[in-house]
């Protein structure tokens, strides 16, 4: 089956903690778990189950439930208090309600009658396999995403460094498609004369002098649209209206793929007498550039990476979510039909001690003397009749209740067929004691 393949794949790397007093038992589930999981521990009891459940982690619990010195559901509860994420399968040769209601208050993942139904034990494997897996998953891409956000960090730091060196010796600005300033460092606004507010969002050529040809600019803008760098001398205007000369490397920055640009980045260099000295540095800086656009690049593509696996992680977190709200949900229906099972198992012995309170009256009655009880022998007749009338009615709520409440079925089956034991033996010999003559 490809389930049963699919469990040997995800199960293989997991160790299993399997408990039994039951020694034949445990010899025969240990060889077929072992044919799915990577190792299988036992232990002969829950005290020492859960001794080596603390010397040691385990992907998945097994436990019986009734065996010497501490049950399967204490050590599992005294497990889910050291690992409250622990995934616990109980297996009982019994189907008690009660031992039912605790493991599903304990949160067992999986609840298996003796003799054990192999089809049934596969699918609660398969199922628990897949939600460890899914676990391990989640955790394995946490990191994963905790330490591309390192890397990215630590490459906007190298990022920033080469940024403040250009920003030391040369003017830079940054524009969109349009030629609209979106960025300039202090430098620009140190040698243009304007301030930010001024040229944010303006067009670039509020700082083009009158005396640069046009054609200038129709070949610089050609250049760059078309993807490659353009390199030139260039006449600018302060906000005084006085010239200075630049000389301008504009470079098209482009988005993850590599061919459509998102922006136009400027470096540009005095040429002026007092700036002799700075632009003896620009050798170093455009090697820093070339640095800086290949650094880029590549940052480019982990952020692409990173959001890739972002989204990857969103799909896993909203899968996992979308599980554990149906778990929750699930396990508050269980509560609700606990809490409703409860409350009928109470109404059932309120019930239980009235007809019980009921016939030891009436028992009393009976066995005043045997004198009256022949002067009244036909009315208490009557009254017979009318018990069994009674009975008959509360048979029927008996049967209504033991739809909802297999488990209680036995009780009252057995307490019905008392009753009518206790009115034939009467009938028989009304002198002779019955079973509740012990309460009188």
């Amino acid at each position: 089956m490809k389930n049963l393949e699919e469990l040997k794949n995800i199960a293989s790397n997991f160790r299993v903690l399997y408990v039994e007093d039951d020694t034949a038992i445990a010899s025969t589930l240990i060889n077929y778990l072992s044919k799915f999981f990577k190792e299988v521990i036992y232990a002969k009891n829950g005290e020492d189950g859960l001794a080596l459940y603390k010397q040691d982690s385990y992907d998945i619990v097994i436990t019986d439930i009734n065996m010497p010195k501490m049950t399967g559901l204490e050590m599992s509860e005294k497990i889910k208090e050291i690992n409250s994420q622990q995934n616990i399968i109980v297996i009982s040769a019994y189907s008690e309600v009660e031992n039912f209601l605790t493991s599903i208050k304990l949160g067992i993942d999986g609840y298996i009658i003796k003799p054990v139904d192999y089809t049934d034990m596969n699918r609660i494997l398969f199922k628990t396999v897949i939600k460890i897996k899914a676990f391990n998953d989640n955790l394995e891409n946490e990191a994963k995403l905790e330490t591309l956000v390192k890397k990215i960090a630590k490459k906007n730091g190298e990022l920033k460094q080469y940024t403040d060196v250009i920003d030391n010796v040369a003017i830079v600005s940054k524009t969109d498609l349009k030629g609209n300033i979106t960025y300039i460092n202090d430098f620009f606004c140190e040698v243009s004369g304007f301030t930010r507010e001024e040229l944010l969002g303006k067009p670039h050529n509020l700082i083009r002098h009158q005396d640069m040809s046009k054609s200038v600019y129709q070949e610089l803008w050609k250049t760059i649209q078309s993807g490659k760098i353009w390199e030139g001398t260039i006449k600018n205007k302060a906000k005084d209206g006085s010239p200075y000369y630049v000389h301008a490397v504009i470079t098209p920055v482009f988005q993850s793929d590599g061919k459509t640009i998102s922006e136009y980045v400027g470096i540009r260099f005095l040429t002026t007498n007092e700036e002799v000295e700075k632009r003896e540095f620009k050798k170093k800086v455009m090697t820093n550039h070339l640095e800086f656009k290949k650094t880029y690049v590549n940052s480019v593509e982990l952020i692409a990476e990173l959001q890739n696996e972002i989204e990857t992680l969103k799909n896993v977190d909203n899968s996992h979510q979308h599980e554990s709200d149906g778990y929750k949900a699930r396990y508050k229906k269980a509560l609700n039909q606990v809490d409703f099972y409860e409350k009928e198992i109470k109404r059932t012995e309120e019930r239980y001690v009235k007809m019980m309170n009921v016939t030891k009256q009436n028992m009393e009655k009976v066995t005043h003397s045997h004198k009256i009880a022949l002067q009244r022998i036909d009315k208490l007749e009557r009254q017979v009749h009318k018990y069994k009338e009674e009975e008959s009615s509360q048979s029927k709520e008996i049967i209504r209740l033991n739809d909802q409440l297999n488990a209680q079925y036995k009780i009252i089956h057995e307490l019905r067929d008392t009753i009518k034991n206790i009115d034939n033996e009467k009938k028989k010999n009304p002198s002779r004691k019955g079973l509740f003559d012990n309460f009188m």
